[in-house]
């Protein structure tokens, strides 16, 4: 309990000890400045007066640096340091006393508090007492309150009087006096000579330049003392020089668009008037652009002015209305090449521009200026159709589903369907065209049945869709979807294929038995204990819950079997079986096995469950035990009829399979009579052939 009061009075005078420090540097950062400042001003305004030489500059420089790495150490180091608890720092104590002048509520408790804290022991349960009692009583002030930032607000004269000293030198044009100074006192150690006469010496050859151009004034100065500094008066505005070698100075105008005037002063003295002449630059004052696309794209024409760079739909015509100011010619290149030239002081180009580029107007005049302009002209490709397809197949109609879409960057023109296969050594290309809207993007729907077409089995026939676009520059465009295939079935593939899913069919109807088997055996498991109670418990309402779910579960598996059955017949209609018909007869039964009845059976039950009528579930559930006998025997029947079909269509098979290899045998004799020097023992190896193929037959 001790530590627990007293640990957050401690966190509080932390946090006040730390915002103390925070204060302290900000006052400390203010006064810093204040006297960077005003020491600045002090010994520039000084050594502008006095004119110090090298040793009094240099004093002036090291006693700056000095009292202001004092103030820093004094003001920010110090302070500094002591945020981060490094050196002599405040105790809490003293941080007591200093809260207690804002607080004087609690400036004796506090200091007791801390005084009770240092003789505190675990075994002095009067003071502890006390100390919980007078934390318990600091708990709702915050310590830190007792510092307030924005008292620093008042230090800020210090800041603001020698910034507005500064300001007034910079209104008055007289910031030289302090940039002069400053920079006479940073290089203490150089030796400025004494103002004296001079003269200039324009080293330019002559004063003018092309209008917005840079202009470099070169001057050189003689003379028996030489300024060390030189300045440019040009309107209210002075400039220092760069000061090169061999007495040599520059200074660069930047852009001059028009006639100018300059003094040069140094060392006191102010030159003569110097005029610098700006020379007219010929100049594009006007462009228009008028953009035709080609007719395909359905995109308006466009009018673009006053910029160069444009985009154009691939064959697109461009024309360019461009008007010339202090221009007496143009010269006008596309990619280089040479479109047009003229005199003119206006453009007029038609061009039709196919491929990305630049190009460029070359302008002149009499004063022997030039400009070059050069754009670009971004080409925007008619690009080919896509298409995006996905293939499905109904299994039940032998149908292949197509769903897909198609797009074009302008509009689509047509879309088929083509498919081809191999004939006798010849390949056969065929296609169907698929209705579409002619929009820039469609979804279309397709199905296809392959079995309808007259090819042979075991032919792989290979499909795919093309797209076209309407480009009316490059002619109509194509893409093609990728190739899908599909191969017709033989006959041995059909039946291996039916033999599959016969077996599945019968899984599943044994499968359905099994489930019907166990559901009757735990119908009668609940019926027998419930009746030894009157009524339903929480083990029964499971018991139930789980017949339920079985039931479910036998239900969805007949007619998942009913399901794979109908797709198998489909395939067993292309054997042309003569049983054919017995076996849909077959499958109308298996369809009539689940009936409306047994759901609502199964409903009934699920409803009486929470009901306290065991009689009328135990009823309920004796009738689902006989629909499930029903059910098994139904299915029992069932399965034995599919097993006797099944017999009966293999031993079909069988019969045409051993009339097929009779025939073949008959061929077989008649080639072996015709060809009795069988040198290569061609003959024999199809014997052999047959011989294998019957004693598979015999297997089977």
């Amino acid at each position: 309990m001790y530590k627990e009061n007293i640990n957050p009075v401690f966190d509080k005078l932390n946090e006040f000890i730390k915002k103390y420090y925070q204060n302290q540097l900000i006052k400390g950062a203010i006064y810093t400045i204040s006297i960077l400042i005003i020491f600045f001003l002090l010994f520039t305004i000084i050594e502008y007066i006095s004119s110090f030489d090298v040793n009094g500059r240099t004093f002036l420089f090291w006693t700056y640096i000095l009292i202001n790495f004092f103030v820093f150490v004094k003001l920010i180091a110090i302070p500094l340091l002591n945020l981060f608890k490094l050196g002599k720092t405040l105790n809490y104590k003293d941080a007591a006393k200093i809260i207690g002048k804002h607080f004087p509520e609690i400036d004796d408790k506090l200091i007791n508090l801390l005084e009770l804290s240092e003789i505190s022991n675990s075994q002095n349960a009067l003071i502890m007492a006390s100390i919980d009692q007078k934390a318990h009583e600091l708990s709702p002030i915050s310590f830190k309150n007792a510092i307030d930032f924005s008292v620093n607000t008042k230090h800020l004269k210090w800041i603001l009087i020698p910034i507005i000293i500064i300001a007034s030198f910079i209104i008055s044009g007289k910031y030289y006096i302090l940039s002069e100074s400053s920079a006479r006192i940073i290089k203490h150690n150089t030796f400025f000579e004494p103002k004296a006469p001079f003269n200039y010496i324009i080293l330019n050859e002559n004063l003018s330049c092309k209008q917005f151009d840079d202009f470099l004034l070169k001057i050189k100065v003689e003379g028996h003392e030489i300024p060390s500094e030189i300045f440019i008066v040009w309107g209210e505005n002075k400039f220092k020089l760069k000061n090169l070698t061999n007495n040599e100075f520059n200074y660069t105008f930047s852009r001059v668009h028009t006639d100018l005037e300059f003094q040069l002063s140094a060392g006191g003295y102010l030159s003569k008037k110097y005029a610098i002449k700006s020379l007219l630059q010929p100049k594009i004052v006007d462009m228009q652009i008028n953009i035709v696309h080609p007719k395909h794209t359905n995109k308006k024409p466009e009018l673009i002015e006053n910029n160069g760079d444009f985009t154009i739909s691939e064959g697109g015509l461009a024309r360019w209305n461009i008007n010339l100011e202090n221009a007496n010619n143009y010269t006008f290149l596309i990619n280089d090449k040479i479109i047009h030239r003229s005199y003119e002081k206006e453009i007029q180009i038609t061009q039709k521009i196919f491929q990305s580029t630049n190009y460029s107007i070359i302008i002149s005049n009499t004063n022997n200026l030039s400009d070059t302009l050069t754009y670009s002209i971004k080409v925007i490709l008619d690009q080919f159709p896509k298409i995006n397809l996905v293939q499905s197949y109904d299994t039940i109609n032998s149908i292949h589903l197509f769903s897909g879409v198609i797009e074009d960057d302008y509009i689509l023109e047509k879309l088929e369907l083509i498919y081809t296969y191999n004939s006798n050594d010849s390949s056969i290309e065929s296609s169907e065209e698929i209705l579409i809207q002619k929009k820039s993007l469609e979804q279309f729907f397709h199905a296809v049945n392959f079995e309808k077409l007259t090819i042979d089995a075991g032919t792989e026939l290979k499909y795919y869709f093309k797209v076209w676009d309407n480009d009316g520059v490059n002619g109509s465009k194509f893409t093609k979807s990728n190739i899908f295939t599909y191969k017709k079935e033989t006959k041995d593939e059909l039946i291996a294929k039916k033999d599959i899913a016969n077996t599945k069919t019968k899984e599943g109807l044994s499968t359905s038995i099994s489930m019907s088997k166990e559901i009757q055996k735990a119908i009668k498991a609940l019926n027998k204990k419930m009746l030894q109670k009157k009524n339903i418990g929480w083990e029964e309402k499971q018991k139930i819950k789980a017949i339920l779910k079985k039931q479910q579960e036998l239900e969805k598996k007949i007619a998942d079997t009913q399901k794979k059955n109908s797709e198998n017949l489909k395939n067993k209609e292309k054997l042309n079986s003569s049983i054919i018909e017995k076996q849909k007869k077959l499958e109308e039964l298996m369809k009539q096995v689940l009936d409306e009845e047994m759901q609502k059976l199964l409903n009934e039950i699920d409803k009486m469950m929470d009901s306290a009528k065991t009689e009328k579930l135990k009823e309920l559930l004796e009738k689902l035990n006989a629909e499930n006998q029903d059910l098994e025997k139904e299915l029992d029947r069932e399965l034995e009829l599919f097993k006797q079909l099944e017999f009966e269509q293999k031993l079909e098979e069988i019969l045409e399979k051993i009339n097929v290899l009779k025939k073949q045998q008959e061929e077989l004799k008649t080639k072996t009579e015709g060809n009795k020097n069988d040198k290569e023992g061609k003959l024999i190896k199809e014997q052999e052939k047959l011989n294998e193929k019957m004693d598979e037959v015999k297997k089977e």
